[in-house]
This record gives structure tokens, sequence and C-alpha cells, in this order.
């Protein structure tokens, strides 16, 4: 499974992605702003990968490199 398709596997059941109304929604927003969707649904995928995670080792890291995708 490619990561692109785990991600949106990790996030498809919030409503966000779940909904189609909110999700239109969500793209229009993120279209405003210039945010990738992708790069905020690999986002909210890696915060809820890392969640029960005491400590995040490296997560900063991991979010400038998703961010970084967006200069």
């Amino acid at each position: 499974m490619s990561e692109t398709v785990q991600e949106e596997a990790s996030v498809a059941d919030l409503p966000l992605w779940s909904d189609a109304d909110a999700n239109i929604r969500l793209s229009v927003v993120c279209e405003k702003h210039k945010v990738p969707l992708d790069v905020l649904t690999e986002l909210v995928s890696l915060q809820r990968e890392r969640q029960h995670q005491e400590r995040a080792h490296g997560i900063f890291m991991r979010f400038e490199e998703i961010l970084g995708r967006m200069d």
C-alpha cells in the first residue's frame, strides 16, 4: 500500500474526510489558505499515528519535512 493511500486510510473515519460536504468545505479552506489537502492529510495522519506515544521522538523533523513541501 502506498504512503498516500495509507495516510488517506488513517483519516478516512474523520468527518472532514468521510462526509462529502465537510470534505468540500475543507478543500475550499485549504485552497483559500494555499495549504495542499495532501499536506494537511499527512499532518493529521502523522499526529494520529503518534498520539499514543509519550514522547514522539523525531516528530518535529517530520512536521518540517511535510510542511517543506508547501514552499
